[in-house]
């Protein structure tokens, strides 16, 4: 039964009256000892036939009918087998977690920088590239949620948007990067769940397959009148895109080359092990190609040197460089296939198959590793094969350009 007033608390309180306990019945009681700023609330009861006491709280912070209401409360939970002492711990355990993470809270867009920080630069090729992507596409979707915040359904629509624009794999890396991310973030303690993780391919730009588009005669005919009608294609662009389609390279490894990588005197671009294969290799120039690399060198340490605004940001081109100019020929090239720069090598693949070149050294024209049993015994250079079937194709492509016919007799394959 009850047994405590307020009033009479308040006039211990006027009075400094000073005790050690007093009960108010069900285990609830009241201290107000000399050391005591003001009056403590505690519950005292047992567990187990063990006596235990918790502070529940200070007069007048806490008044009478709040603490009678938490020892009510403490009772039930004694009742349901817990102990009161036990949860009032995992709560202030709970709070300080709580109190740490809105601390230390991160948007989006810091755990991306950290992340970068960290794990990609400096240590991927790509690095670049791949902010260039999470800036476009990550960044304004979801950089200014908090890191806790962001849910399933914000990932969803980011996901839609980039699929609706018409770019599937573009979703797809997104998708992977937002994984790693907050894999990251779940590492860091910041968060439990991952709000990505449910998602795969399927719910992003979907499966992916090799690709199989090349241009044909007609339609590299077409590409070079559009490279030279466009207002938009400037004569840097026109040369780094002929080059591309000459050499057959990655366009990383021309972006990335060197000026002194090139040797104009005996027509030869010694590429180094930068490059997707981790392989150097010297690759044969055709007199066209020795043209255009003539025209490009203007005395800078790249062959392709950053311009305008990002030249203090690197000191070649980036990955995004030739990919609008490209895209903004196509309303010239009426009927021809949509196609992207890595085309060009499978255009150059097939032709030079058309051509008579055998798939080894077309292969090896592409710096492609070659798989199996023969790409493990057969180390040779095929230099001289290679120099034949890159002045071939230059042959070829001159025709394009100049919308000339095309009536060499195909060369004998020399290599299997």
């Amino acid at each position: 039964m009850a047994t405590l007033e307020d009033k009479q608390i308040r006039t211990w309180v006027k009075n400094n009256i000073r005790f050690e306990a007093r009960s108010d019945g069900g285990g609830l009681y009241i201290r107000y000892r000399e050391t005591d700023k003001a009056p403590i609330w505690f519950f005292r009861f047992k567990i187990a036939k063990i006596q235990q006491r918790l502070i529940i709280g200070r007069y007048p912070d806490m008044t009478l009918s709040a603490a009678r209401k938490t020892a009510t409360v403490h009772r039930a939970e004694i009742l349901q087998g817990h102990n009161p002492a036990d949860t009032k711990r995992e709560l202030k355990r709970t709070t300080a977690e709580k109190a740490i993470i809105e601390q230390s809270a991160q948007t989006v867009a810091e755990l991306v920088d950290e992340f970068f920080k960290r794990n990609i630069d400096g240590k991927l090729k790509t690095a670049h590239a791949m902010r260039l992507r999470a800036d476009k596409h990550l960044i304004p979707a979801i950089g200014k949620l908090r890191i806790e915040k962001v849910e399933p359904l914000n990932i969803a629509a980011m996901l839609n948007k980039i699929t609706d624009a018409g770019a599937p794999t573009t979703a797809n890396d997104i998708l992977t990067f937002s994984k790693q991310i907050f894999n990251y973030a779940i590492k860091r303690h910041i968060i439990k769940h991952n709000p990505a993780a449910a998602f795969d391919t399927g719910d992003a730009g979907g499966k992916e397959s090799s690709r199989t588009r090349y241009l044909s005669k007609d339609d590299l005919t077409t590409l070079f009148e559009a490279m030279r009608k466009s207002d938009k294609f400037t004569r840097h662009h026109y040369l780094c895109a002929k080059l591309l389609l000459l050499v057959g390279c990655r366009k990383s490894e021309l972006l990335g080359a060197k000026s002194e990588a090139f040797d104009i005197k005996n027509a030869v671009w010694k590429m180094s092990v930068d490059n997707k294969t981790n392989t150097a290799i010297s690759v044969p120039l055709s007199p066209e190609a020795v043209d255009v690399i003539r025209e490009l060198m203007i005395g800078s340490e790249y062959l392709v040197p950053a311009m305008g605004t990002r030249s203090s940001k690197r000191p070649h081109a980036d990955e995004g460089y030739l990919n609008k100019p490209i895209k903004s020929l196509m309303p010239l090239m009426v009927g021809v296939e949509n196609f992207t720069l890595h085309d060009f090598r499978a255009t150059m693949k097939t032709h030079m198959g058309g051509m008579g070149v055998s798939g080894f050294v077309s292969e090896r024209c592409l710096n492609h590793k070659i798989p199996g049993m023969a790409g493990v015994y057969d180390r040779g250079d095929y230099f001289k094969e290679r120099k034949e079937a890159m002045d071939l194709w230059a042959a070829f492509l001159n025709t394009c350009e100049n919308g000339r016919d095309w009536n060499v007799t195909p060369i004998r394959k020399s290599a299997n």
